[in-house]
């Protein structure tokens, strides 16, 4: 664990996180290509990122790159506008072809070290983890172990992102997810990015499960839309920011609609610019 103060790059004038996801790559190949992702071409989802990046100019306080599409392209071409900082995802993707993968590792021949070496002010390690699987958590909790301990030798604050699997209903949701940021936040995790801890079915629980997350850990968490409407998040984003979350890290459902559009710089500055802007003024209306 870093310290606060590492983290400050990546707040916006008001403390909070802003922040765009735009590390996608198996999951956007899929966002073009349901049928066949991987047939979706490098430079289209490259081209893609670009785009996004240059409708949101200086909004965000950061932005998350990954390295097989953005680090190079955007940050170390010099795309990324002053004053926004980034964070560097590590873990590997290649989950197409095995819907039962459930541990991760680190894309090859990147690590904190290297991606403060290339400008990025943190790091992001997406985790498949529940807090109740044995040997397969234990592996989980070793890389996470692992590279707390590598950002500690580079001074490189560490977001882990645990996404659930096999939720069953509402309280296993809630359950696995206060369960799964206590956990990893004592591993040593600088910031718990995670799912809103509460289903969209169930509004009259969502505060309740928000000051459970905020009760169960002494790190900042921000929320992430995972599939969620983008009127259903706004309205999550809200409550969980009045209930002790730090912001939100947000991708698909600010730039989503978006990608099958004939001119997509006019429509992410219609309708993308304007979510952003409106989660902004949600979390900061709390």
């Amino acid at each position: 664990m870093i310290g606060r103060e590492a983290i400050e790059p990546l707040l916006d004038a008001s403390g909070r996180f802003s922040i765009l996801a735009l590390d996608h790559r198996d999951s956007l190949r899929i966002e073009f290509d349901p049928v066949d992702p991987d047939s979706v071409p490098v430079d289209e989802l490259v081209r893609f990122k670009l785009d996004v990046i240059e409708a949101f100019g200086g909004r965000p306080s950061a932005v998350m790159l990954d390295p097989e599409l953005s680090i190079d392209q955007v940050l170390l071409a010099g795309r990324l506008p002053a004053g926004v900082a980034s964070l560097c995802a590590l873990e590997a993707q290649g989950y197409l072809g095995d819907p039962h993968a459930r541990t991760n590792t680190l894309l090859d021949g990147w690590s904190p070290q290297r991606a403060r070496d290339v400008g990025a002010n943190a790091a992001k390690l997406l985790m498949l983890y529940r807090p109740d699987r044995g040997l397969i958590t234990a592996s989980q909790d070793d890389l996470i172990r692992s590279v707390v301990d590598q950002c500690g030798h580079a001074e490189l604050p560490l977001f882990v992102e645990p996404v659930p699997y096999e939720i069953e209903d509402v309280d296993d949701r809630e359950r696995t997810i206060v369960a799964s940021a206590e956990r990893i936040a004592a591993l040593g995790a600088d910031v718990i990015k995670m799912p809103f801890p509460s289903d969209s079915a169930h509004p009259d629980r969502w505060a309740a499960a928000c000051k459970r997350v905020d009760d169960a850990i002494d790190v900042p968490w921000a929320v992430l839309s995972w599939g969620a409407p983008f009127e259903v998040f706004i309205e999550q984003t809200r409550v969980a920011c009045a209930n002790g979350c730090t912001g939100f890290m947000a991708g698909r459902a600010i730039w989503g609609d978006s990608i099958h559009v004939a001119d997509r710089g006019a429509h992410l500055l219609r309708t993308a610019l304007p979510r952003f802007d409106a989660l902004v003024a949600a979390m900061s209306n709390t």
